[in-house]
């Protein structure tokens, strides 16, 4: 995988990282819609791991 990676063309690296990310941050994002309630706990460790 890696190999197939490092041959592509680096446009198409950046293209596939963004890619990625906008899809890792819209997972994230989801959440909010799906959980109603939240714990205090869960939300003092994601604002830990956002600082």
């Amino acid at each position: 995988m890696i190999n197939f990676l490092q041959n592509l063309h680096p446009v198409i690296q950046a293209l596939l990282a963004t890619c990625f990310t906008w899809a890792v941050t819209a997972l994230g994002a989801a959440t909010v819609f799906v959980a109603k309630d939240v714990s205090r706990k869960i939300l003092d460790g994601m604002l830990g791991f956002a600082s």
